[in-house]
C-alpha cells in the first residue's frame, strides 16, 4: 500500500457528521387511576343550605285541676274570713249611770240652708246702651255754636216751625266744621214746610267740632251720642 507523501501540514480528510438528534417518545394520553374522586367546578357546585334551625321544645300544658283547686281553695278561704267576721261581737261601750250607750244609728242633724241678707245690695245689670242727647241748640235764622266735642259715631236731629216764615216753607241748613275752621260735612239741607218739620242724620267722624246753622226762621238742632 502506498503512503501519502510525507507533508507536513496534511491531515486525513474528516469524516461527515451523521449523528441525528435522539428522538422524542411518542405522546400518549393520560388517564386518573380508577376510583379517583375529583370536586365539580365552583360553577357547577350546588349552594350550601343553612342546617335547620332545632325544634322548639313543646309548650307545657296548664293543668286544668291544678287551677280549679286554687280557685277552690280561695273561695273557700274568703268564705272562712267572712263568717269570721260576722261572728265576732262588736264592739260596745259599756252603759253606767253616767254614760249614754253608744249605737251605731246616726242621727239627724238638720242641714243649714243659706239665707239672703237682704241688707247687702245686689248688683244691677247695667242698662243697655241708647241715644241720649248731649246738646241742644235753638235760634232764629243764621247761627253758630261753640266748639264741642263728639265721638266716632253721633247724630244731629232738627225741627222747625214752618208758620214762622212768610209763605209757611223755609230753608234748613247744617254745616260741620272743625275746629280749625274747614268744612267737614253738610249735614242738613232741607225745606222746611208742611209736612217735612223735623229730620235726623248719622256722622261718623270725631274729634272737636263746631256747627253753623243757616236758615231764613225759627230752628232746633240736637246732638246725639250712642251710650
Amino acid at each position: 500500500m502506498s503512503q501519502p507523501p510525507n507533508y507536513p501540514d496534511w491531515q486525513p480528510p474528516q469524516q461527515p457528521n451523521t449523528q441525528y438528534p435522539p428522538q422524542q417518545p411518542q405522546w400518549q394520553p393520560q388517564y386518573p387511576p380508577p376510583n379517583t374522586y375529583y370536586p365539580p367546578p365552583p360553577w357547577q357546585q350546588q349552594p350550601i343550605m343553612p342546617p335547620p334551625p332545632p325544634p322548639r321544645p313543646p309548650k307545657k300544658k296548664a293543668n286544668p285541676w291544678l287551677i280549679l283547686g286554687i280557685i277552690a281553695a280561695v273561695l273557700i278561704i274568703g268564705a272562712a274570713i267572712n263568717n269570721t267576721t260576722r261572728s265576732s261581737p262588736s264592739a260596745q261601750a259599756t252603759p253606767t249611770a253616767d254614760t249614754v250607750l253608744a249605737t251605731d244609728t246616726p242621727t239627724d242633724t238638720p242641714v243649714p240652708t243659706a239665707t239672703l241678707d237682704a241688707s247687702i245690695p245686689t248688683s244691677t245689670p247695667a242698662p243697655p246702651p241708647k241715644w241720649t242727647t248731649t246738646h241742644t241748640f235753638t235760634g232764629n235764622g243764621i247761627k253758630k255754636t261753640a266748639i264741642f266735642s263728639v265721638p266716632d259715631d253721633w247724630k244731629i236731629l232738627w225741627s222747625c216751625k214752618a208758620n214762622s216764615f212768610y209763605g209757611s216753607q223755609y230753608n234748613v241748613q247744617v254745616y260741620v266744621y272743625n275746629s280749625d275752621s274747614s268744612i267737614q260735612d253738610i249735614a242738613i239741607n232741607e225745606l222746611c214746610k208742611t209736612g217735612n218739620t223735623s229730620g235726623e242724620t248719622e256722622e261718623h267722624q270725631s274729634g272737636d267740632i263746631y256747627l253753623e246753622i243757616n236758615s231764613e226762621a225759627a230752628w232746633t238742632v240736637q246732638v246725639q251720642e250712642f251710650n
